[in-house]
C-alpha cells in the first residue's frame, strides 16, 4: 500500500505570512514556555500550605515535563535536530489535547463553585438573581470565546511546529542514521537513553505522517 503524508498548506510555512518559519517557530516556543512556567510557579503551592487535587497535580507535573522538552528547542532552533523537534512536535500536539481536557474541567470546575458568605449576603444576592445571571451568562460567553481563541492559536502553532518538521524531513542535511542513533545509545545513563528512545519513536511518528 503506498504511503501518502500530510501536505500542509502554503499558509503554515510563514508565520501569520510575514515572519520566516524558524523564527515563527521560536516565537510559538517562547510562548509556550511563558505559559508553561505556571506549572513550576503551581508547584510552589505546596510550599505555602495550599491543597491541590489529582487533576491539579497532574497539570503541574505535565507542564513541568513538556517545559523541558519545548526548552531544548528553543535552545537548538538555530542549529535544529531532527529528533529534537520530531519530539517537540509530537509532545506539542499531545499538550493540545490535554490542554483541550484540563481547561474543560477548570472551566466545568469554576461554574460549579458555589460562592460562600453571611446569611445578609446571601440574601442581598437572591434579590440581584436577575442582574447575576446575566453577569453569569456574560462571563460564560467570554470565557468561551477566550477559550475557543487559545485553542484556534494552539492549533495555528501545532502546524507551524509541523510545517518547520517537515521542511527539516524534506532537507537531507538533517536525515537521522538510525545507526549513529543505536551507538550512541551505549554507554548512557538509563534516563538518557529513554530519552534517545522517546525521540526515535517520535521522529518515525513524524516521519510516517510527513515524509
Amino acid at each position: 500500500m503506498a504511503h501518502h503524508s500530510i501536505t500542509l498548506p502554503k499558509c503554515f510555512q510563514s508565520f501569520f505570512g510575514i515572519i520566516p518559519l524558524y523564527l515563527g517557530v521560536e516565537i510559538v516556543l517562547g510562548i509556550t514556555i511563558f505559559n508553561k512556567c505556571s506549572g513550576a510557579y503551581g508547584i510552589l503551592a505546596l510550599f505555602t500550605g495550599h491543597p491541590l487535587d489529582f487533576v491539579q497535580w497532574v497539570f503541574y507535573l505535565w507542564s513541568i515535563f513538556t517545559l523541558i522538552i519545548f526548552a531544548q528547542g528553543l535552545y537548538e532552533i538555530h542549529k535544529p535536530t531532527l529528533l529534537t523537534f520530531s519530539q517537540i512536535l509530537v509532545f506539542y500536539s499531545l499538550d493540545t489535547i490535554c490542554t483541550c481536557i484540563f481547561t474543560l474541567w477548570f472551566t466545568s470546575q469554576w461554574f460549579q463553585t458555589e460562592p460562600t458568605g453571611t446569611e445578609e449576603a446571601l440574601q442581598r444576592r437572591n434579590e440581584s438573581l436577575e442582574s447575576q445571571g446575566a453577569t453569569e451568562a456574560y462571563e460564560y460567553m467570554m470565557t468561551i470565546f477566550i477559550t475557543l481563541v487559545t485553542l484556534t492559536f494552539r492549533l495555528y502553532f501545532n502546524c507551524l511546529l509541523a510545517a518547520f518538521v517537515q521542511e527539516l524531513l524534506h532537507h537531507p542535511k538533517y536525515l537521522v542514521d538510525q545507526d549513529d542513533v543505536e551507538q550512541d545509545l551505549k554507554n548512557k545513563p538509563v534516563w538518557k537513553r529513554w530519552w534517545i528512545k522517546n525521540q526515535k519513536w517520535s521522529y518515525k511518528v513524524c516521519s510516517h505522517l510527513l515524509a
